[in-house]
């Protein structure tokens, strides 16, 4: 089956200019007349496409998803990242991310970002270990290439964030997110939280204050590629809740914006998710594609150590996975929810990845505490 063939619209309807998932992103110059909140946006179908064009990466950090495809380290060639990028860009892409491995690590990556721009692509990101690498790369790049730097900070100290992804990485990391700000890029941070930093990732707001990054991002450390050596640094739900509970605490006492990862919520949070935009599992309504340099195509990355990949691109063509599919597994949830429970109940049909991985449903473990999929961001400042 070609791209054309897929059982869905080959160019999708008019796209939203947002920046995340449920949060609209204001376009530059513009000034709201009145402070009032900003609306929601919908989902759309493919809106946001995630290439990985190289698995090569210098850094082993504890917690990678990549997992053995870092040693495997393969490189998307510029011909096929062309393909790729025209097709998907076909099927409805509008909000575009480079990634790894470490994207810079690419020889061709200021070509790539620049492509991106050449074929509509409205916004360009890239998420980066921001090492002294990636801060050549930047130098020979603008503002105006991207919608936004991803920095990735693991701690709010060298001690922390150097023990997850090695010694002497943190001042690097500094260095290159300092620069970038005092260039004008829009930079934001991210942060991989698990047991061992968690005590000081909370430091990472008054850098960000500091240097005039513009976002912090917390997500959950998750068990999947390395991190499946590492499962003693997992947090589990509970815990998830209540640092984000503290992090609601503390964000609004910040400049920068603050965004984080439900992951898991209180059942009466699920109103409040709902009221964002949150309308369950994100690969039911197939907003987003993950390729990977051997052609695979997930639609959520909690299935990347799986063979339920979506698709597969094979000379520039989407072939769809005819076998146990991602999209089969998502929708499965119309019909039954995941946990066999509370069909249609707060957690709009729990999360079939997690059964997938974990084998069996975290509300099974902690009654009062439901799914929320992992792709979904949130605010921790109303103001956002």
């Amino acid at each position: 089956m070609t791209s054309t063939d897929l059982p869905m619209p080959a160019l999708a309807a008019k796209r939203d200019s947002g920046d995340s998932y449920g949060h609209a992103r204001m376009p530059r110059g513009f000034t709201m007349p009145t402070p009032e909140r900003i609306d929601r946006v919908a989902y759309g179908r493919f809106r946001n496409v995630y290439l990985y064009i190289t698995e090569a990466c210098q850094l082993r950090c504890e917690h990678c998803y990549m997992g053995e495809r870092l040693e495997r380290a393969l490189k998307m060639p510029i011909g096929k990242i062309a393909d790729t990028l025209t097709t998907w860009r076909k099927l409805g892409g509008s909000k575009l991310t480079i990634l790894g491995g470490e994207p810079t690590l690419h020889p061709h990556y200021c070509e790539v970002i620049r492509l991106a721009r050449q074929l509509g692509y409205e916004h360009v990101i890239t998420t980066t270990n921001s090492q002294k690498p990636a801060l050549r790369r930047f130098r020979q790049l603008s503002p105006e290439d991207f919608a936004y730097v991803q920095v990735s900070l693991d701690g709010g100290s060298a001690e922390t964030h150097d023990a997850v992804r090695g010694a002497g990485t943190f001042d690097a990391a500094m260095e290159t997110t300092k620069e970038l700000c005092e260039r004008g890029f829009d930079t934001r941070i991210i942060c991989t939280v698990n047991k061992a930093n968690e005590p000081d990732v909370l430091r990472l707001l008054d850098i960000a204050d500091e240097l005039g990054a513009n976002l912090v991002k917390f997500h959950v450390f998750s068990t999947i590629g390395t991190g499946h050596g590492n499962a003693e640094m997992a947090m589990n739900p509970l815990e998830w809740v209540n640092f984000c509970d503290r992090l609601s605490v503390v964000a609004p006492e910040h400049k920068t914006r603050v965004w984080y990862q439900p992951t898991y919520a209180r059942r009466d949070q699920m109103q409040r998710y709902t009221a964002e935009g949150y309308q369950g599992c994100i690969g039911r309504t197939l907003d987003r594609i993950s390729i990977f340099p051997d052609g695979r195509c997930y639609v959520c990355s909690y299935l990347f150590d799986t063979d339920f990949y979506f698709a597969q691109m094979v000379d520039g063509q989407v072939q769809l996975n005819h076998g146990a599919n991602e999209f089969e597994l998502f929708t499965s949830v119309l019909a039954e929810s995941s946990c066999g429970g509370c069909k249609v109940g707060s957690c709009m049909g729990g999360c079939p990845a997690e059964e997938v991985v974990l084998g069996g449903s975290s509300c099974a473990a902690y009654e009062d505490i439901v799914p929320v999929c992992r792709l979904w961001k949130s605010s921790a400042k109303p103001e956002d």
